[in-house]
């Protein structure tokens, strides 16, 4: 049974190859390129689009996205970006991930943990330290370069008789732990 189960399987995958499991449907509805001639005549049949008529909120709106893509644009034909321009992505990229750490840490404080500790309760949570974020930029080799980003996360604990009153007691923070995140910049932008 299972010589015969590998033989479809394999025969499946000969015939289908990875096509089968590829979730691009646009494969199966390519068309075939126009050819010149087709091209030349449907543009000439085509009638031309009508200007987009825009409200003068929406115009302000439209000012803008053009204004940001010629910025874009003219900032893709600088060349390399200078070191001070890289070290402020970095910064941006560091509070970027220090802020995702502080929504996605666990224990956090809307979700304690508690614990049996003696004759008491102890719950405990985390919270990262945003505020002393710090970053370093490193040059690499090729235009590359390592970032540093360093920040704190403090662990609290709050004691109480029951679970329910150590969830509701003051807490104190009883330790930091200092993080060092290492990421690459591949000469485009910061891979993470």
């Amino acid at each position: 049974m299972r010589i015969f189960l590998a033989l479809i399987l394999t025969l499946g995958l000969a015939t289908g190859g990875c096509a089968w499991f590829s979730g691009d449907d646009s494969s199966d509805t390519q068309m075939p390129a126009a050819q010149p001639e087709d091209q030349a005549a449907a543009a000439a049949a085509a009638p031309e689009p009508a200007p987009a008529k825009t409200t003068p909120a929406k115009g302000k709106s439209t000012a803008k996205a053009e204004k940001a893509a010629s910025q874009k644009r003219g900032k893709a034909s600088k060349g390399p970006k200078s070191e001070a321009e890289i070290s402020a992505e970095l910064n941006t990229v560091g509070h970027k991930l220090a802020a995702q750490a502080a929504r996605t840490v666990m224990p956090s404080k809307a979700s304690k943990e508690v614990r049996k500790d003696g004759k008491g309760y102890v719950a405990t949570y985390v919270e990262v330290d945003a505020t002393n974020l710090t970053t370093e930029l490193r040059p690499g080799a090729k235009g590359q370069y390592v970032g540093f980003i360093r920040y704190q996360e403090k662990v609290y604990e709050c004691r109480g008789a029951s679970k329910k009153a150590a969830l509701s007691a003051p807490c104190e923070q009883v330790r930091a732990r200092r993080l060092n995140e290492l990421i690459r910049y591949d000469g485009k932008a910061w891979q993470f």
